[in-house]
């Protein structure tokens, strides 16, 4: 009872409720900012970052990396995850990496295309560099990490989360992709897939978590949701059991579905991710 109450006090101070005792405010530190100097991408990218509640640096913990990362975003996912950890008790407590935007399109498109014509460059494949071998050892060196990750990404980020995984499966343990899709560059990702999948001994064990909402306005001819339909036909005809998948459709949902990354994470978890 005791860790429910901390969660849903949490969740009040984060939403913006302010609590008075004795007439001063309490005000609650909920993560860092910090960045790092990138030689492969030639600027400096900013991530904030969240430490479970109880950090303990005699512990490692499990690092959740979300793309798309703002305070917004946040906050969103520290209330998911702690009811995960303190309600549900479902998942260990995790770090949170939040991976802020500089050129939103460039690092998640891997190829050009006329959907996103701005800037007209495909930078995916730095960008998964950026992260495998500059991010990732950031954050290990400087927090009570283990070597279980979870990718999380959601619209055109979550592009780039099918991308890291047909690219480089082991770099991550676990996958959430909310609203994925390929217009414009469909064949390519066939022909990716194709790629990867003709090397199953890659994929051992990975959980991928795939959501599309029914009622997206940007799908409206429901292209993209047969898109991750055949996706995850692919999947499980060419992966067989070697990982564990999902594909969610939700039917009144919209845009990246509301419930996306709880889904996931439970999923994962529920599902084993090594401790």
């Amino acid at each position: 009872m005791r860790k429910i109450t901390q969660f849903y006090l949490l969740a009040l101070l984060i939403i913006g409720i302010t609590i008075e005792t004795s007439g001063q405010e309490i005000n609650v530190k909920i993560g860092v900012k910090d960045s790092i100097k990138s030689e492969i991408l030639n600027e400096t990218r900013s991530v904030l970052i969240h430490l479970p509640d109880n950090y303990n640096q005699s512990e490692s913990y499990p690092v959740l990396y979300r793309l798309d990362g703002n305070t917004d975003l946040l906050m969103e996912t520290i209330v998911t995850t702690n009811r995960l950890v303190y309600s549900d008790e479902v998942a260990p407590e995790m770090i949170i990496v939040c991976i802020e935007n500089t050129l939103r399109a460039r690092d998640m498109w891997p190829v050009n295309n006329d959907y996103y014509p701005e800037p007209n460059e495909a930078g995916a494949e730095d960008f998964l560099q950026f992260i495998e071998k500059e991010l990732i050892p950031f954050i290990d060196k400087k927090y009570q990490t283990n070597e279980n990750r979870i990718l999380c990404g959601q619209s055109l980020s979550a592009v780039f989360v099918v991308y890291s995984f047909l690219t480089k499966p082991n770099l991550f343990n676990s996958y959430i992709a909310s609203s994925a899709g390929f217009p414009e560059c469909e064949e390519y990702f066939i022909t990716l897939r194709n790629k990867a999948f003709a090397h199953p001994q890659n994929y051992r064990g990975q959980k991928v978590f795939i959501t599309s909402g029914l009622l997206d306005p940007l799908d409206p001819e429901g292209t993209i949701h047969n898109q991750l339909l055949d996706f995850s036909d692919d999947v499980n005809n060419k992966l067989s059991k070697r990982i564990y998948f999902k594909h969610v459709s939700y039917e009144n949902e919209g845009h990246v579905p509301f419930h996306s990354l709880y889904d996931g994470l439970k999923f994962i978890f529920e599902t084993g991710l090594e401790q």
